[in-house]
């Protein structure tokens, strides 16, 4: 925006509000080096006292609880992969493609409940869903360990994806609501990097319960790993009806918050153009389908997830296929938390890094590593050291979600039922695409070459690195609309500056008054 127009601005009538005109995208660095010291120091020293501490305390427990929350969905979403290969394939005679099956039909669960409870996370009463699914979400867990056939678990597994529909793109939306452009990407990368934890825990879990808990209580060591899951999963849901606020509208009444600090989190986030929420109505599909971001973002992060689909699934069937000759049970189940580690890395650098920078020289970058990763173990026929490496790349895919998840948020600001639609549509079009594709392109059977799966990992990596083109010449035009439409108002305003009022000092006519 020109400097004349940031000057017009200032001097708006009060009648313009800051939430109409607020919007600014600026990252406060004076050197390039800033953007690393900037992911270690998140309180900068230009930040108000009562600002910094009311950072301080919705870090503490808005990211705190989000990221423990999600870090119990990962293990458990993990651990079917890790039990499978632990014991569950022999003892409920999981054969041919029943994985595959178990992790489409959790898509399909996920899909069901996300179209309808996504959107309500923009409600008053909302503050409460996401405790209540994850008490849900823990319950289901324990009773994995009690299925005997693999048709129980596919039912569990699909009710399992209902709980979870709504909760990752609200947890998403959440974080929108109450954080800042240079704030917002650490903020979805930590979170982000509490699932690859989970994962990575996941396969430590399952290992120690594998080896010290195999038929303790009569349960096998695969039971005992979902056991663990929700022991871990039911308290964070129920510290959560205390201490979760939801988004920052839904926040006035919980007692870790002043008035004084809720007030400076709206007045914060409409000066970063973040929209409060309005009624729903079927307006809004109208509305959001005639914008580029719900057929841009929904693309991507199809493109996204069939990227992803070999993790959690390539490496761990590939060191179970050669198990016991060069590997270990235990192995089988440590090992993939190497590439959680890579994954956790890659996260904190490039995710973190997007705060203070451009976004499209991370999203390339990880592209370009998936194609070469890809590529190689379609190939599949390379040395054992360099398909190691590849399998590590994997890693990188939570990058990807990181980075856009922040993105959608910034994309979609001045809608907020929009923002909200966008998260949930496009999530929910992806897990659709998984349904089929996980069978497909990975199907159990085929492994642990899934040679046509990661050609088609290849070619979406190689669409994703020219895509980010659309996202960025569609961000300018949202720019200049919205500064159109401050120039509109401003001309308005300035038309309508000289009014007829009332001379009530000399009781002779009119004057006129600069308002």
């Amino acid at each position: 925006m020109s400097e004349e127009s940031v000057e017009k601005k200032e001097r708006l009538s009060p009648r313009v509000t800051t939430s109409e005109v607020g919007d600014t995208e600026s990252v406060r660095i004076d050197h390039w080096y800033d953007g690393f010291v900037r992911l270690f120091v998140w309180y900068p020293s230009y930040l108000e006292k009562k600002e910094k501490k009311l950072l301080l305390k919705i870090d503490f427990i808005i990211l705190t609880y989000v990221c423990a929350s999600y870090f119990t969905k990962a293990l458990d979403k993990s651990n079917i992969t890790n039990a499978y290969v632990t014991g569950m394939k022999e003892d409920l005679n999981f054969g041919g493609n029943d994985l595959a099956y178990a992790k489409s039909l959790y898509s399909a669960g996920y899909i069901v409940s996300m179209c309808c409870g996504v959107m309500f996370v923009t409600r008053s009463w909302a503050r409460f869903m996401l405790p209540i699914l994850e008490t849900i979400w823990g319950v289901l867990t324990f009773c994995q360990a009690a299925v005997n056939t693999p048709s129980q678990m596919f039912a569990i597994r699909f009710l399992i994806g209902l709980a979870e529909g709504p909760i990752f793109p609200s947890i998403v939306y959440t974080l929108g609501s109450w954080y800042k452009r240079d704030e917002v990407y650490r903020r979805v990368m930590v979170f982000s990097i509490s699932s690859s934890l989970g994962g990575m825990f996941s396969g430590f879990l399952q290992s120690a319960a594998y080896s010290n808990l195999s038929g303790k209580g009569g349960h096998s060591g695969w039971q005992w790993g979902f056991i663990i899951d929700g022991i871990f999963t039911v308290p964070i849901a129920l510290f959560g009806f205390v201490l979760f606020p939801g988004t920052l509208e839904q926040a006035g009444n919980v007692f870790w918050l002043r008035s004084s600090e809720w007030e400076l989190a709206k007045v914060r986030m409409r000066q970063s153009g973040v929209k409060e929420p309005t009624k729903l109505s079927f307006a809004l599909v109208k509305r959001v389908f005639l914008r580029w971001h719900v057929h841009y973002f929904a693309a991507f992060w199809v493109l996204l997830n069939i990227v992803a689909l070999p993790d959690g699934t390539g490496f761990p069937l590939w060191l179970k296929a050669n198990s016991p000759s060069r590997y270990t049970e235990t192995d089988v189940n440590n090992f993939p938390s190497i590439q959680s580690a890579v994954g956790v890395v890659a996260q904190f650098f490039l995710a973190g890094l997007s705060d203070s920078f451009s976004i499209y020289p991370f999203l390339s970058v990880t592209q370009i590593l998936f194609i070469i990763s890809y590529s190689s173990l379609a190939a599949w026929n390379i040395p054992i050291g360099y398909k190691w490496f590849c399998f590590m790349i994997i890693g990188f895919d939570s990058v990807n979600q990181s980075i856009v998840s922040g993105q959608i948020n910034r994309a979609c600001r001045r809608d907020a039922e929009e923002r909200a639609f966008v998260l949930g549509y496009s999530d929910a079009v992806s897990q659709a695409m998984n349904i089929w594709t996980n069978i497909v392109f990975f199907p159990t059977e085929k492994a642990p070459e899934f040679h046509l799966g990661y050609i088609i990992s290849t070619v979406a990596a190689a669409v994703m690195l020219f895509m980010p083109i659309i996202s960025y010449y569609g961000e300018r035009w949202d720019v200049n609309k919205y500064e159109n439409k401050v120039e509109s108002v401003i001309s308005q305003e300035e038309e309508s500056s000289e009014i007829e009022v009332p001379d009530v000092v000399s009781g002779n006519g009119t004057k006129s008054i600069d308002t």
